[in-house]
């Protein structure tokens, strides 16, 4: 139960989470983005910890097995990940409002 995956996120998911925080300093105010940075990272640390903790619904609307969301705290996004042998890999972060299958369509399942 002590075990921890490491958190690995894909260049995609990564560019994700550099778009939102600058969108926050832009619109809102850095303290906003380091906010979401740290909700963020906490979110990192739940899965690495639990990693079945996310919701597997994406994964039945998308025909996507394993995959995994779980939402940024207080943040309106979605992490999705899969879970490997030896990490997880976060694939995207995005708004809940976006349109989901057609953001995730550049990664097919067998990726």
């Amino acid at each position: 139960m002590g075990e921890h995956y490491p958190v690995v996120p894909r260049e995609l998911a990564t560019q994700d989470l550099l778009d939102i925080a600058g969108h926050y300093v832009a619109e809102v105010d850095a303290a906003t983005a380091r906010r979401f940075i740290d909700a963020v990272e906490q979110a990192f640390t739940l899965i690495s910890r639990q990693p079945g903790i996310g919701s597997p619904r994406h994964a039945v609307e998308l025909d996507w097995p394993g995959l995994r969301t779980l939402q940024v705290e207080r943040f309106p996004y979605l992490i999705f990940y899969l879970e490997q042998a030896d990490h997880l890999e976060v694939l995207r972060v995005l708004h809940t409002h976006r349109d989901l299958p057609t953001s995730l369509q550049d990664h097919p399942p067998d990726s």
